[in-house]
């Protein structure tokens, strides 16, 4: 499991975050979708979860952190996203204990891309810490899926922020 692109990218977002989201430079958005895929929290590729209700999501497969308001609404229309914040625990034993945060990326109807750029920058520096410590099944078992989502899903949003 190549987990290194986590810290590769939370430090690259760290470096140029305003660069982002001043539109001077563009986030390699497959390199994260990959990363976040081979953390095999999901049942499936990110990607495929983008046009899925959030009813769907919520029956299937949701650890029921995010908060779901639209049973219709397809997934990538979410404004809700959870933030990992920390983990502490032990890793010997291994007994990981993430905390989450929920962010918004929309204010008064408006993308801040700044929030999703936090969100997934800081998800990744927490992620990538775990996943140079412990091997890969110890963050499948830990972690939230909805996180997961809410990773990719503000890695999405970005990616069609940046083709407007």
């Amino acid at each position: 499991m190549k987990t290194e692109v986590l810290s590769q990218v939370a430090d690259w977002l760290e470096e140029h975050s305003t660069a982002v989201a001043d539109r001077e430079v563009q986030l390699d958005c497959n390199s994260i979708y990959a990363a976040l895929n081979q953390l095999q929290v999901l049942k499936r590729p990110l990607t495929e979860y983008w046009k899925m209700t959030e009813a769907n999501y919520d029956q299937t497969e949701s650890d029921h952190r995010l908060t779901l308001q639209n049973d219709q609404q397809a997934l990538e229309e979410l404004a809700d996203r959870v933030l990992v914040n920390h983990v502490d625990g032990s890793l010997a034993p291994v007994q990981l204990n993430f905390s989450y945060n929920h962010e918004n990326p929309f204010v008064d109807g408006e993308y801040l891309v700044t929030t999703d750029l936090h969100v997934v920058e800081y998800a990744l520096s927490v992620l990538g810490a775990v996943a140079a410590n412990t091997d890969g099944t110890v963050i499948a078992q830990t972690l939230s899926a909805d996180a997961v989502l809410s990773i990719g899903l503000a890695v999405h949003a970005i990616e069609a922020w940046q083709q407007d």
